[in-house]
């Protein structure tokens, strides 16, 4: 039994922890794509890509605190610009440092998520939910695969034996039986005890389905951000290349993020007089690699 099972919760919020652990997951691969470099020591620079993921500004921003660097997620300050975005920042840290008024370039550098200013928290939830109900439907064929006799017996004499035979069993130990009832006609006229089965264990190849179903989910995640997925398996209607290649198309949004985190570093450099750098991160970096050398078209 899963240690899941195992707690006092209601159902409905067991489902909500597993969804939140497919989140976690999902984040941890899509905030890993950059690498930071040159930048003061003491920044966290995950939290770039965590702010920038998740709050609802998808905007965050490095600003000065009593001659220390902070990151901090960015709210509006109020002043807008003709295309209704703030001008200026309130940035705030999970704990006291804060700062108001915080305007990209001029006393603070302001990271966006994207192009669009959206975050990425929808997507997120909504892939986490659809592998969460993958796992749950092949979490429940598996159970119900599992063979499951239920053997129906007279009286309680007889179901001690039975359960006690089945105990011993386990260790491969031999079992005798010492009543004939045991030997009764059961409801086909074979002699032996009635059994009832509460499982269809021939559903279980209704697993592989459920398989592919779940590696076309990550195949359609991955490909959005320019990582392919590569497995054993392939459509009949596919072509090797299909399967093992990104086209153009899997690099626009990498390629946009990287874009609005390299103005940030620009901004950052000025303000806070550093020579720090962003680029993608060593898998990504290799995966567009292998896409440029393929001249970047699509297989």
């Amino acid at each position: 039994m899963l240690w899941l099972d195992k707690l006092d919760i209601p159902p409905a919020q067991k489902v909500k922890l597993r969804e939140c652990a497919q989140l976690d997951l999902l984040l941890t691969f899509l905030t890993s794509m950059f690498t930071y470099e040159g930048m003061d020591e003491n920044l966290n620079t995950v939290f770039i890509d965590l702010y920038c993921s998740l709050i609802p500004d998808a905007t965050c921003g490095v600003f000065e605190y009593k001659g220390k660097e902070y990151i901090g997620y960015a709210t509006s300050g109020g002043l807008i610009d003709a295309y209704g975005y703030p001008v200026a920042y309130n940035l705030n840290t999970l704990s006291y440092p804060k700062a108001s008024g915080v305007i990209n370039g001029v006393n603070g550098a302001i990271c966006y998520n994207n192009s669009i200013r959206r975050p990425d928290t929808i997507l997120l939830a909504s892939f986490a939910e659809l592998f969460t109900l993958c796992d749950t439907a092949q979490r429940t064929f598996l159970q119900n695969a599992r063979l499951h006799p239920i053997y129906e017996c007279d009286n309680s004499i007889i179901q001690q034996q039975v359960e006690k035979a089945f105990e011993e069993s386990q260790e491969g130990k031999p079992n005798s039986y010492v009543t004939k009832a045991w030997s009764k006609l059961d409801a086909s006229g074979q002699p032996g005890l009635k059994v009832n089965y509460l499982s269809d264990y021939s559903a279980v190849d209704k697993l592989q389905y459920l398989s592919t179903y779940h590696r076309d989910l990550l195949y359609r995640f991955f490909g959005m951000f320019g990582m392919s997925y590569n497995d054993s398996a392939k459509a009949a209607q596919q072509s090797v290349a299909e399967v093992t290649s990104n086209d153009k198309s899997s690099w626009i949004i990498p390629n946009d993020r990287l874009k609005e985190r390299q103005k940030f570093i620009e901004q950052y450099n000025r303000v806070f007089s550093h020579n720090a750098s962003v680029r993608f991160s060593d898998a990504w970096l290799d995966a567009y690699n292998q896409y440029l050398e393929g001249g970047g078209e699509n297989e």
